[in-house]
């Protein structure tokens, strides 16, 4: 099972930290099955508790005849000195899924490119404050 992080909403972001005193960046992220067992996806996490995952679809089932599936996610970063040290091929979050015959699985996920990279970097340092490059 992959976590694909495909693209943030920066604006929805700076909206909700004005709204509310902390803010979410909203990410689109897609589940991608790579086996060929239909596996449940239950819970997104982030290593080391950095940030807040919500994603309120879950759980949901990738199958070998609907191998992808969209997800929703709203981050919310609880260590600043953690999440600013993200980079591309990190891989920062956890997945936790089930598969068809009933055994649990946790890996960690979260693949992303630069253009996603720029995003998590701009939310960080909105969230934390700009960063020393």
């Amino acid at each position: 099972m992959e976590l694909l992080l495909v693209d943030a909403s920066p604006s929805r972001a700076h909206h909700d930290a004005q709204q509310s005193g902390s803010s979410a960046l909203q990410v689109e992220g897609a589940l991608l099955l790579s086996g060929v067992v239909t596996s449940t996806v239950l819970e997104i996490g982030a290593l080391g508790g950095s940030v807040e995952v919500r994603a309120p679809a879950l759980p949901l089932t990738v199958s070998p005849t609907v191998r992808f599936q969209s997800v929703g996610l709203s981050i919310l970063v609880r260590d600043c000195n953690a999440a600013i040290g993200w980079a591309t091929g990190d891989r920062p979050f956890t997945i936790r899924w089930r598969d068809e015959y009933g055994k649990a699985h946790l890996d960690r996920a979260g693949d992303f490119g630069r253009s996603m990279a720029r995003s998590l970097i701009r939310y960080t340092d909105d969230v934390c404050g700009p960063r020393n490059r």
